[in-house]
């Protein structure tokens, strides 16, 4: 800002120079200056910036702050041009004065305060129009602005104090210096009464619901400790707060990349697993359903994992049919996610959700809207305080979902085992609690690096194998093997989703970042044994091994009773006729075939049939659950899966006819299916006409065998001589 006071021969004025200040004594000049509008318009815009500033470094977040940030920008802004002006000004005017100490700070008040307003103005810029703030710029400001601030207050003291003897004779000074003193004080003080009134007068998006009067609780839940009381059970998920959550706060994840700073994450997001596990038509019809058999309210019990907005909404309720809140399209929104401050490994939901503070306009459109996204980028501490936490990096965040049990609250017969993906992958070679860098977690696998991010989370510091710098984000479609509701739903970006889930079924999959631990290839293989040759009427033997090579759970894992991976069997002879067939789909049903027209049943012998990974829930009756109502599961049968790391073998046995032509060719396919055709039959069963869109078959690997047919023992000793015959 400038500039030391001269000494009296040498004192120019500090006010614009022209005619009518010609023939003034340099005090009277420096007095005209001192008290004139340009300076007081620059002053109180340093003013403005320096109290708001210290406000928004010290104060805690608030709709007010929020005001005082759009103020400190704001004013900013209109400060840039008067103080160019006032700057360029006094430098003409007192630069040809003596070097002295009041002059050097002055320089270095005039460096400091252009700096500041030099990267304000960047940061202003960054967060109307950009992604993120730049830290470099974010800091400069900082710094230099507690350092303009300083060095401002020395300046003026310095030059005050110099002059303080000639300005008291100028008549009138003193008392338009407390004018225009009283003048500032005054309109900063009003400024921030007008803070005041508009938080208190703007409209605020309400984040905690009370629990109406009549809301009801599951009665037999109410019997155990663990649950009793909960407005949520029998789901282990809860709030901090212990109550209900506007459903208002929890979505809205389409502004997430409206903003211009997600645009990515929220294009992975829209078609995954995570964003449809709510509005999925299985899941809606197995809700009502158990809606119907026991209550609302113990819907609750699947709402912690497949429909938390709902859940915390209260809409889990006798008094809403439809069980669903307004966002419940969203499902494992991004605020749901992100809002989860803690998890235990008990699963069942088993999680706490803070509900985050919003920001100003946050839920809007429009001007609103923008408004909000300036903020967001502008003064973003809250924004990550509420979702950055490092509780998102580990698989016990996962686990808290991807680990179920039928508690005896529920199925009223005593707890029973179901999906585990967490204990699974815990118990696994992939996890090494002696080396970290050797164990591949949940994340590693299902959310993939995209390198060349856009995004303003990209990189990470805390994981062993990424840096701050890395310029890459993690996948959030966390690709695994839902590829058919995306295109059912329709789902924005839904053929990508397809095409990367398909990849990744088949094991053409290659991630950069672990490929120096995880095998290239198909995640569980299928191996042939077979004979290098056979005979007409003899029996054919043949071996298909299934190895679970890269999967971090078991193979299958989810819900076993109707998720399907299974061995397709072929073999044909040299004619190309088919002689035997394991595996196949029945045309009209579309289920799976033991042999053609023999629909597979689960638990047969391992030597009978074809290999299928599959789970068959039973209820307390010993009856086989087919509806997905886990809500009765007391038990299981025909179990059959595949630990990490491990194989399981089936045994295929046929007749070679007399008259088969070599060579046989025998062929298997791995094959998955999401859903076990007949759930869908019953539950759904208009789906997939009404969208347009069958089930897929996946293969998920292939292997073949040649066997070459050796004439039959009787002809071959009819040909040999007598003297071999003898032998």
């Amino acid at each position: 800002m400038s500039a030391s006071t001269p000494p009296p021969d040498k004192q120019p004025s500090s006010t614009p120079a022209s005619a009518s200040d010609r023939g003034t004594s340099p005090h009277q000049q420096a007095a005209r200056g001192w008290t004139a509008w340009l300076t007081f318009a620059v002053t109180l815009g340093l003013l403005v910036e320096v109290v708001t500033g210290l406000w928004i470094l010290v104060a805690p977040f608030s709709l007010a702050t929020q005001l005082v940030v759009l103020l400190h920008g704001a004013a900013g802004v209109l400060l840039v041009a008067p103080f160019a002006v006032y700057q360029v000004r006094h430098y003409q005017l007192w630069s040809a004065q003596t070097l002295s100490v009041v002059k050097l700070i002055g320089y270095a008040a005039m460096a400091l305060t252009i700096t500041c307003l030099v990267t304000g103005v960047i940061v202003t810029a960054q967060a109307l129009f950009g992604r993120r703030l730049s830290s470099w710029a974010d800091q400069v400001h900082l710094v230099t602005g507690l350092a303009s601030a300083a060095v401002l207050i020395i300046h003026f003291a310095l030059a005050y104090v110099r002059r303080r003897e000639p300005l008291r004779s100028i008549p009138n000074f003193r008392r338009r210096l407390r004018r225009r003193g009283l003048a500032l004080a005054g309109m900063v003080a009003g400024l921030y009464a007008a803070v005041g009134l508009g938080a208190a007068l703007l409209p605020r998006t309400s984040v905690n619901l009370p629990l109406p009067s009549d809301y009801s609780l599951p009665e037999y839940a109410q019997k155990f400790d663990e649950y009793r009381g909960s407005p949520f059970a029998p789901t282990y998920a809860r709030t901090s707060t212990g109550g209900l959550v506007n459903p208002a706060v929890l979505s809205g994840s389409t502004s997430c990349g409206t903003s211009g700073c997600h645009e990515q994450i929220l294009a992975e997001w829209e078609p995954s697993a995570h964003r449809f596990s709510a509005m999925n038509p299985p899941f809606q019809a197995v809700q009502k359903a158990f809606a119907r058999d026991r209550s609302p309210a113990d819907t609750r019990y699947c709402a912690g994992c497949h429909d938390p907005i709902s859940l915390f909404a209260g809409a889990k309720d006798i008094h809403n049919l439809s069980l669903s809140a307004p966002g419940m399209q969203e499902g494992n929104s991004c605020v749901v996610c992100h809002s989860i401050s803690h998890v235990d490994q008990r699963g069942n939901a088993d999680y706490v959700l803070t509900p985050p503070t919003r920001y100003l306009g946050e839920s809007a459109s429009g001007l609103a809207k923008r408004v909000s996204d300036f903020l967001i980028r502008a003064y973003p501490q809250q924004h990550l305080a509420d979702y950055n936490r490092n509780i998102l990096r580990t698989p016990e965040f996962c686990g808290a979902c991807h680990k179920q049990f039928i508690p005896e609250a529920l199925n009223r017969f005593g707890a029973s085992p179901s999906q585990n993906q967490f204990d699974e992958w815990r118990k696994s070679h992939w996890v090494d609690p002696q080396h970290a860098d050797k164990t591949l977690s949940c994340r590693d696998c299902h959310m993939r690096l995209v390198p060349d991010s856009r995004d303003p989370g990209a990189g990470e510091a805390g994981d062993l194998r990424r840096a701050s710098s890395d310029g890459a984000h993690r996948h959030h479609g966390t690709i695994a093997t839902n590829l058919f509701m995306p295109d059912v739903l329709k789902l924005p970006h839904h053929e990508e989703q397809r095409r990367l889930t398909t990849a990744w079924i088949r094991g053409e999959t290659v991630l950069p970042e672990i490929a120096h631990l995880w095998p290239s290839g198909p995640v569980s293989s299928i191996e042939l044994l077979a004979p290098a040759e056979a005979q007409p009427g003899t029996t054919l033997e043949l071996t298909a091994i299934v190895k679970n090579r890269k999967a971090g759970h078991n193979f299958i894992t989810g819900p076993l009773d109707f998720l399907r991976s299974w061995v397709h069997l072929r073999v044909m002879d040299g004619n190309g006729v088919l002689l035997a067939e394991w595996g196949g789909i029945d045309p009209a049903t579309r289920e799976i075939l033991d042999e053609p027209g023999h629909i597979h049943t689960p638990g047969r012998p391992r030597d009978a049939g074809t290999l299928v990974l599959e789970g068959v829930p039973l209820d307390e009756a010993g009856q086989p659950i087919v509806r997905h109502e886990l809500w009765r599961k007391a038990g299981g049968s025909g179990n059959r899966v595949i630990f990490p790391g491990y194989a399981d073998k089936q045994v295929y046995r046929l007749n070679v006819p007399a008259g088969a032509r070599g060579p046989l060719t025998v062929t298997a396919d791995l094959n998955f299916r999401r859903y076990r055709q007949e759930f869908l039959n019953l539950v759904v069963p208009d789906m997939e006409r009404e969208s347009g869109v069958y089930q897929p078959t996946i293969t998920k690997d292939s292997a073949s065998r040649e066997i070459a047919i050796q004439p039959a023992a009787t002809a071959r000793t009819a040909l040999a001589s007598p003297h071999v015959a003898a032998r």
